[in-house]
């Protein structure tokens, strides 16, 4: 462990995981203002069908009817694509090791990159450097940082759009509290 810091954990995230993560960070974001829209979308076209039941040569109210209907339905239906999407395209490498880190006033997250040395085609001495690992993702605490605690994860958001997964099957009770108290850490 890093002298730096308080905390470090590798973890993996399971496909039931990260589909449930992902999803509670809808309930609590997205779907929101995905269900205000909806309403006024639905409340527009029950307008227009009014103007359409007064004015019945009005053709436009028509139009206009179907395309609040469809703009209703596309805030219903694209939270749940992208969900999907995401868990399709997660569910394609679910054996990736992530690192999670715990400094005094910021957080870092980072893919932990497992060298496969045996059954490699590469010659060991090919001339080339090796690829350094890539930068943590780091997450300061501040203002933006929110955390959310559920049975079986973690949700580390920041700014209401960046969203982090943390499993707490592996994780001590020693470190689900240092982890539950990072909002209590701000800087």
């Amino acid at each position: 462990m890093d002298g730096t810091y308080r905390l470090e954990k590798d973890y993996k995230i399971s496909v039931d995981i990260f589909r449930e993560g992902y999803r509670a960070y809808q309930k609590k974001y997205v779907y929101p203002k995905s269900c205000i829209f909806m309403g006024l979308f639905t409340l527009l076209a029950l307008d227009f069908i009014y103007a359409s039941v007064r004015e019945p040569d009005n053709y436009m109210s028509y139009l206009l009817v179907v395309v609040c209907f469809g703009f209703a339905i596309r805030e219903w239906y694209n939270p749940r694509k992208i969900r999907r999407c995401l868990v399709e395209s997660y569910a394609e490498n679910p054996e990736n090791v992530y690192r999670l880190s715990v400094g005094d006033g910021y957080v870092d997250i980072s893919t932990v990159s497992e060298m496969i040395a045996e059954n490699s085609d590469v010659p060991e001495d090919d001339g080339t450097e090796p690829e350094p690992p890539p930068e943590p993702t780091r997450i300061p605490l501040d203002e933006q940082f929110g955390i959310l605690e559920y049975d079986d994860f973690f949700l580390l958001v920041y700014g209401k759009s960046v969203v982090y997964i943390i499993p707490a099957e592996n994780f001590t009770e020693e470190e689900k509290d240092t982890v539950r108290n990072l909002k209590s850490q701000e800087s």
